[in-house]
């Protein structure tokens, strides 16, 4: 039912939904298996980012801006899913500091996602189509950007 009300006649526009904490535990120390975990989450946690991109890429195939109010109301899940799945992302801590140099990158990464991805919900709220296709010329690129800063683990 509270999907249906953020419909509401095509004006609506839902506000950012509150991130739910779902940081994975890590466990601290310098274990094999404290790093192997955190690699590992952190893999997959990007990996759940660049599957959210291919949903809305697949719900949407042409990749155009559309009036339609599902479209409103999706592109805000996807950019509200992205948000918060970085931010969760970045509040993941390593569990030595040999990673922290991958941590200050990896962090950097997200952070210009979060960004581009607001911009990219402002200006669906707006319907702003020429701030959209900004935002869509950059999408890929910014995950790109993710994906290579949590391959980096190998050169702390």
């Amino acid at each position: 039912m509270p999907a249906l009300a953020a419909c509401g006649g095509g004006a609506s526009f839902p506000e950012p939904a509150p991130c739910a904490t779902t940081v994975p535990a890590v466990t601290t120390g310098s274990s094999r298996q404290a790093v192997t975990q955190y690699v590992s989450g952190v893999r997959n946690a990007v990996e759940r980012l660049a599957t959210l991109r291919e949903n809305l890429r697949s719900a949407y195939p042409g990749e155009k801006f559309s009036r339609d109010s599902q479209f409103r109301v999706d592109f805000a899940a996807y950019a509200d899913g992205t948000v918060c799945g970085s931010q969760n992302l970045q509040a993941l801590r390593a569990p030595t500091p040999n990673f922290e140099q991958f941590d200050s990158n990896l962090d950097g990464a997200l952070q210009a996602l979060i960004e581009h991805t607001q911009s990219g919900r402002t200006a669906v709220k707006a319907r702003n189509v020429s701030d959209y296709r900004v935002w869509f010329q950059g999408v890929d690129a910014k995950i790109d950007a993710v994906r290579a800063a949590a391959s980096q683990t190998g050169t702390r």
